[in-house]
């Protein structure tokens, strides 16, 4: 037997997510039989999603129930009993938050090398995330070189990559995020054109000075309080992409848009969509969002946090909107 250990749910939140809902727990597991890989996790991906999850011990992998913390993992292989794997192998899978995990191998896929580049690119940029981004500004959006684009939650590793794609098509790039160092982040760093602080009293005046036309294309992360004043400077015919509510998922109450109207009065398209959705076109984005990555094209943004300890705080953090880029728990080699 193998001892480690994992995060599990303490009991389901009566309320808000909080630190004091989740625990660590040792546990022991048996050594791989034939057929299944001891992996030991590197990277997890903290992911709004996983939210509803944790509040309703309810989710696509069974351990959900017994209110154990599943999500995506980039890991190294220790022992195999599968000959498509080896010791020391990079993989990516779905598994509990812990240290070392036994797993079928069917379920695993071996990850390549990019020189020069982490291995925790594949749960950003090569993950989900970018996915979603590349999903949005080319399936749903599908942005043109010349659109005017905005994208909530800019400095987020989703709104922070749509923005660098619809910039390399060649569109006006213009981001919202929640500070002025985050603004500073998303032109200096990111590349866009401009950024508004979400915070500002006139977030719709300043939205209209910052695009400089009416808004064509628009992705939406956050929720109403963004999504108020781009709708309020929306192009006719305007599209609207709807990935995300992440302002909504710490509060039930019922979400109201003032500016619901325009959607009627300038014929605008709005679209929620879920990313497989598009699976159809998972081949097609890898392979687009790989060689921006190589190029240097697309900028890598993490926000790290150490150690399972620390997977409570740095979840919630993701939630709270703290750092910039793709949340990570990173778990050391020992």
């Amino acid at each position: 037997m193998i001892k480690t250990n994992r995060i599990r749910m303490k009991a389901k939140p009566a309320g808000n997510l909080s630190r004091d809902d989740f625990s660590v727990e040792a546990i022991t597991i048996p050594a791989p039989a034939s057929g299944e890989v001891l992996i030991a996790a590197r990277y997890f991906s903290l992911d709004p999603y996983l939210t509803g999850f944790m509040r309703g011990w309810q989710g696509p992998d069974p351990r959900w129930a017994e209110g154990i913390v599943v999500g995506r993992f980039v890991a190294q292989v220790i022992e195999s009993q599968d000959q498509r794997f080896a010791p020391g192998d990079w993989v990516q899978g779905e598994g509990g938050w812990q240290d070392t995990e036994v797993i079928s191998a069917d379920k695993l896929q071996k990850l390549e090398p990019i020189p020069g580049v982490p291995f925790s690119v594949y749960l950003s940029v090569l993950g989900s995330s970018g996915l979603t981004a590349w999903a949005g500004v080319n399936g749903v959006l599908k942005v043109e070189a010349g659109d005017t684009f905005t994208v909530s939650s800019a400095a987020g590793m989703v709104g922070g990559i749509a923005g660098q794609i619809a910039k390399k098509i060649g569109a006006r790039v213009v981001g919202i995020a929640g500070g002025a160092e985050k603004c500073a982040h998303v032109v200096n760093t990111l590349g866009f054109d401009a950024c508004v602080d979400h915070h500002s009293q006139d977030l719709q005046g300043d939205l209209a000075t910052a695009a400089g036309a009416p808004i064509t294309a628009h992705y939406e992360n956050v929720g109403a309080k963004t999504l108020d004043p781009v709708l309020a400077n929306i192009a006719d015919r305007g599209r609207i992409a709807l990935c995300g509510l992440i302002a909504h998922y710490q509060d039930m109450n019922p979400i109201a848009l003032k500016e619901f109207r325009r959607l009627l009065i300038s014929g605008v398209t709005l679209r929620g969509f879920r990313l497989p959705d598009f699976a159809a076109d998972f081949e097609q984005a890898s392979a687009e969002l790989k060689a921006m990555v190589i190029s240097g094209d697309i900028t890598l943004q993490e926000t790290l946090s150490h150690g399972l300890e620390s997977a409570a705080g740095a979840f919630l953090n993701m939630l709270e909107g703290k750092g910039t880029g793709k949340h990570l728990l990173v778990l050391e080699e020992k």
